[in-house]
């Protein structure tokens, strides 16, 4: 049956499913949710799981309305479908009526004459989640959408924002009834040991849990659950309103609209420093900090000013919740994070990788050993560390025995490197030379007398040598490999500077690397039409499409390099929890998750956009990513398992329940831990192995440190509201004082008429005049 008004075209199937949801207007007549068709074509099997199916148990029976017959009556822009059971009724309304919106409402009704308790309701609400098995990027450019959601007591809502953001989106709001939580399954497939490339494509199902108690881990006090009670022959409605949005601010606004407040608030605070929150649109009468020590839990009423400002200071690390209660008397939330020094956090973790990771499966190696360069990255972290500071020799020293000892035999055939071994049965993978290239980079950069196996010299020769293998097809033999070579990858955060280190130093073919790196960019700029960069070892990968932007912002091509960076504000989430706002990806947890190295990568690459274009989006996009980076290294989290200080885990899933995994609902863990399920994962890990959840991490701190880990920002909105992004402004004496949060300041940056203008002072703290 399909009902239509003048943004909407609705579908609902003979099982009361929505299978079509589309914008009138759409150029690419998107549907918005996944469909049994797809799941024909690629050979996926949850058909339980389209959109309004739903599971409810009460008194332990469990009913899935998937194997249920509903009634289906259609009464003018209405669709309602019933579900009727003994003891209760439940109903969906799929209502157009309203000429520029989607309502959507879910009732439960007892039939009985006692209350009935609802142990369980989740309802799927699969939207187009999905990764295209198709080589056609416009596919999954302006077919497919990443989910964000905002969960509160009475203003929950979901962004639905497609991958390309220069075409509409939608915004899903709660107008009644709780959502507890958005929960998810993962369908995919890999056949990368097939050697095939692109290899990976999948679906996410998400659903929303709308009774029931805690879905997370045990630790998880943030979301706790209910279990809602209905009344003897009463009712429970949910209803939620979906909305055309163009962007966040769209979104945002659309939501005042509906009567949701705008709050801005820090989504990352120094302990023992104060913050602000600001909350728009609406009263605020009261407002409370809550956070939990060794597992007690502590509540602070927090000072208003206005009706609209909230202070506080957070005296204890780890993750708070701020409630926020309204006049109307409906209550909101914010999630934010209370870290530690983040020099001390950095220089912790460098301290535990060179005292409690080296040497312990194999001499001169550190732990856990990888065929994937991704595990290089730790070492490219102890040598930025200590570029940035006073540096230990030991440290320096430790890095390059490894490099010369272990890592150069590992992917050379005795140390050649024309010579790669072929780590992955029958292929070695390119991509791995560019995190080998940055360690060598990093090593050339020391002087001579605090290196111990070569001079600096050498590392910068061979730091060449690995770059060109790295990006030069006429380098390799095997299709996949010269395919692979004209990928773009994290080198984008050294490349520039490698080449300049080598023309200032002449040392090697300097000339041949940039001839080199220029006819990548000029490949990527004649195919930018085609975006050929979004596609990797994945169908659809920000670790494409964000060196990609990058890349072609850091070399001038301001213009191009957009292209790309719409991609890149689609991908970046945004939320009222700090910890569901990192860049959009699946494929290392199952689930929508903060990834640590792809997640700090694609936040260099956001904020390499903004010095190039100077538009605080991005700026603001970065900052946000970096945020839930460095809660994957923050020790003193409380909602999730626990990690020593200088412990790092690479994966954080913000969806509850993961239906793949309960046990990683919510929680932090590495992509090793599904080795114990079989299939590629058995393949890629060793169950049985040292393998730790930190396997793949490092360079993203490393380009953490060269961005946030130096520069804060200020300027000022389109509102006039100045706006500090990685420190605070405070008034003394009618001056505006900037402090930066960055753990190695060098620089206080004013954004004034798309001009970034430096600050003076020490760049720790910065006096910002009115006049600019």
């Amino acid at each position: 049956m399909v009902i239509k008004n003048k943004i909407f075209t609705l579908n609902v199937t003979e099982q009361g499913t929505l299978d079509l949801l589309r914008l009138n207007a759409d150029p690419y007549r998107m549907n918005w949710v996944i469909t049994e068709d797809y799941l024909d074509e690629v050979n996926y099997y949850s058909k339980d799981k389209l959109f309004g199916n739903f599971i409810i148990k009460i008194e332990d029976k469990i009913y899935n309305s998937a194997y249920i017959k509903p009634e289906i009556k259609k009464q003018k822009e209405q669709i309602i479908v019933q579900y009727e059971f003994s003891e209760f009724q439940l109903e969906q309304v799929f209502d157009v009526s309203d000429a520029d919106s989607f309502n959507w409402s879910i009732s439960f009704t007892n039939k009985r004459k006692i209350p009935l308790k609802i142990q369980d309701l989740s309802v799927w609400i699969p939207f187009s989640y999905i990764m295209f098995r198709d080589t056609s990027v416009r596919r999954n450019v302006h077919q497919s959408a990443a989910v964000f959601p905002s969960l509160s007591p009475d203003f929950s809502k979901i962004a639905v924002m497609r991958r390309s953001s220069e075409d509409s989106s939608l915004g899903m709001y709660q107008l009644a009834g709780e959502l507890f939580s958005v929960g998810s399954y993962c369908e995919f497939q890999n056949k990368f040991f097939e050697d095939i490339s692109p290899s990976l494509d999948g679906v996410i199902y998400h659903k929303m849990i709308l009774s029931g108690k805690n879905t997370s881990n045990e630790m998880d006090w943030i979301y706790p659950g209910k279990e809602i009670v209905v009344e003897a022959e009463g009712s429970e409605k949910w209803q939620y309103q979906i909305d055309e949005i163009v962007d966040q601010q769209a979104f945002i606004e659309k939501g005042i609209e509906i009567g949701h407040p705008k709050i801005s608030y820090p989504e990352m605070v120094p302990v023992n420093q104060p913050f602000e929150v600001t909350v728009y649109g609406t009263e605020v009468v009261a407002a409370a900090m809550e956070w939990e020590v060794a597992g007690r839990h502590h509540t602070k009423k927090l000072n208003i000013t206005d009706g609209q400002t909230i202070f506080g200071i957070a005296t204890y690390c780890g993750e708070h919740r701020l409630s926020i209660e309204l006049a109307n008397e409906k209550k909101d939330q914010v999630v934010i994070n209370a870290m530690e020094s983040v020099r001390e956090l950095v220089e912790r973790r460098v301290d535990y990788l060179c005292n409690r990771s080296y040497g312990l499966e194999e001499e001169s190696a550190f732990s856990p050993l990888s065929n994937q360069g991704e595990s290089l990255g730790k070492l490219s972290l102890i040598l930025k560390k200590n570029l940035l500071a006073e540096p230990k020799i030991e440290e320096v020293q430790k890095v390059e025995k490894s490099l010369n000892h272990y890592v150069l035999n590992k992917w050379f055939v005795k140390g050649d490197f024309k010579k790669p071994r072929n780590l992955y049965g029958s292929f070695y993978r390119v991509m791995d030379f560019e995190y080998l290239g940055h360690v060598l980079y990093l090593l050339s950069l020391f002087p001579d007398q605090l290196l111990q196996e070569q001079r600096a010299d050498v590392y910068l020769e061979w730091a060449a040598k690995v770059v060109e293998l790295r990006i030069n097809p006429d380098c390799h033999d095997s299709l996949r490999a010269k395919e692979e070579s004209e990928m773009l990858g994290v080198f984008f955060l050294y490349i520039n500077e490698l080449i300049e280190e080598l023309t200032q130093r002449n040392i090697g073919d300097h000339d041949k690397l940039r001839r080199l790196w220029e006819n990548n960019l000029f490949e990527i700029l004649e195919d930018n039409a085609s975006l050929k960069a979004v596609t990797t070892e994945h169908y659809f990968d920000n670790a494409g499409f964000g060196p990609a932007a990058a890349a072609l912002a850091n070399a001038g091509y301001t213009k191009s390099c957009l292209q790309y960076g719409e991609l890149l504000l689609a991908n970046i989430g945004f939320s009222n929890d700090f910890r569901f706002q990192n860049p959009d990806r699946w494929w290392e947890a199952l689930a929508y998750m903060i990834h640590s190295l792809w997640g700090g990568i694609t936040a260099a690459a956001a904020l390499d956009v903004f010095h190039a274009v100077k538009d605080p989006k991005y700026l603001e996009a970065s900052y946000r990513a970096f945020v839930g980076v460095l809660y994957c290294y923050d020790p003193h989290s409380t909602t999730t398992t626990k990690i020593e200080a200088g412990e790092a885990v690479s994966t954080y899933a913000v969806t509850s329940p993961h239906d793949n995994r309960l046990d990683l609902s919510r929680n932090r863990f590495g992509q090793e831990t599904f080795a114990k399920d079989g299939g590629i994962f058995a393949r890629i890990f060793d169950e049985n192995s040292r393998q730790t959840s930190d396997w793949d991490m490092g360079e993203e701190m490393v380009a953490y440190l060269d961005r946030f880990g130096q520069d804060a920002y200020v300027y000022y909105d389109e509102e006039a509201v100045l706006k500090v992004v990685n420190g605070r402004a405070e008034i003394r004496e009618n001056e505006t004082f900037i402090t930066s949060y960055a753990p190695y300041p060098r620089n206080i940056y004013f954004l004034h008429e798309k001009e970034l203008i430096r600050l003076e002072g020490n760049g720790q703290e910065a006096i910002l005049k009115m006049n600019g």
